[in-house]
């Protein structure tokens, strides 16, 4: 295997340089700071969780798309994040209670096992 060879990222995959990195990263602060001025609460889900916990009540597709690792201390299947709607609403039943209505807004990479359409 060549140098080169060994640099190449998977189909998919891409690094983000500058100075697009710094045009995402100045909407992404801007997109967040307009939420929190309509209530919205920030919230950071994990990027790998229990595959029971991840999936539950998601259709089949979702688990299509999600990579499955297995946690070396516990040998349970996880997944990797493939969207954070599930994890979000998780921590609003659990690690959030609260009373009336909750806004919560998030950022953060999903990682999918395969492209959603033909254009990815």
């Amino acid at each position: 295997m060549t140098i080169a060879e060994r640099w190449l990222l998977p189909d998919g995959i891409e690094e983000v340089l500058p100075p697009e990195a710094a045009r995402i990263e100045a909407l992404r602060r801007l997109l967040l700071d307009e939420y929190r001025t309509w209530g919205y609460d920030l919230v950071i889900p994990p990027s790998a969780e229990y595959l029971e916990s991840l999936l539950t009540g998601v259709g089949h597709d979702l688990d299509l798309l999600t990579y499955k690792i297995t946690d070396q201390v516990s040998g349970r299947l996880m997944g990797l994040s493939a969207d954070n709607t599930q994890q979000v609403a998780r921590m609003d039943a659990h690690s959030l209670p609260r009373t009336g209505v909750a806004r919560y807004c998030y950022s953060s990479n999903v990682l999918h096992t395969k492209a959603t359409h033909l254009l990815s």
